[in-house]
């Protein structure tokens, strides 16, 4: 499949849509060359690489470019006192 059949907003929605991810914080970049850049922050690697698939596994012939950082998130060191 060819990503020229697909805009941005399509992809995005596929994200927030598919049960793997349900993901809507993610960007979707379509370049001319064929090329999707995916942007954004998740909480772990392996939700990062299920963003991924899901969207190559939709444009097989499409080259994904994965700019998804991971969002460090760990209780506080210290006791906030009010």
């Amino acid at each position: 499949m060819n990503i020229g059949s697909y805009t941005e907003s399509e992809l995005q929605q596929l994200l927030s849509e598919d049960d793997r991810v349900a993901e809507q914080g993610i960007r979707v970049t379509c370049r001319e060359d064929g090329t999707v850049v995916l942007c954004g922050e998740v909480e772990s690697a392996q939700r990062r690489s299920m963003i991924e698939q899901v969207v190559a596994e939709r444009l097989p012939d499409c080259t994904v470019i994965c700019d998804i950082g991971i969002t460090r998130v760990h209780e506080p060191d210290d006791v906030e006192e009010l």
